[in-house]
């Protein structure tokens, strides 16, 4: 068992899901599936990192429930991203585990000393300290792992406004 932690697997936060059309599987899995409601966003991270450089994207994201899990449906618009990567090589399907995390730069940096790299990161900074990064975990039994800092897992982001 790894001495240090990149996060604290009672965190989970949510199951990150790349689809093609968030609006079309929304759809599908309120009403064919019951699941929801989703609350539809647009991601814009224009200072988003790709591969260890500037890789700035646009998506659409949707944020349900299914039972207690949090759901988050990604639908790539432009830019490099991992989401982009991952359709393209397998189609649609479950991406990453999210775990949130109080801080960001101790997580990155123990996942580095832990031999994984970040693949696709993004850090508001001081306007309101969230952020998120996504490791090269997938090397090793296909899961990517991600951690969430500086959101409110109490908010609600499943509803509709």
């Amino acid at each position: 068992m790894a001495t240090e932690k990149i996060f604290e697997p009672a965190r989970f936060y949510h199951l990150g899901i790349v689809v093609r059309s968030v609006d079309e599987t929304v759809k599908f899995y309120e009403q064919v599936l019951g699941l929801g409601p989703f609350r539809i966003l647009e991601a814009n991270y224009p200072t988003a990192t790709y591969m260890g450089g500037k890789g700035g994207y646009r998506g659409k994201r949707a944020f349900g429930k299914m039972g207690p899990i949090m759901l988050e449906l990604m639908e790539h618009i432009e830019g490099k991203t991992v989401h982009e990567a991952f359709l393209k090589e397998k189609g649609e399907g479950l991406h990453h585990i999210g775990f949130q995390v109080d801080n960001m730069e101790e997580s990155i940096a123990a996942a580095e000393r832990l031999g994984l790299k970040v693949t696709q990161s993004f850090d508001r900074g001081k306007e309101d300290g969230s952020g998120f990064a996504y490791f090269d975990s997938d090397q090793v039994g296909g899961v990517v792992f991600e951690v969430v800092g500086g959101w409110d897992t109490e908010k609600d982001y499943w509803k509709n406004p």
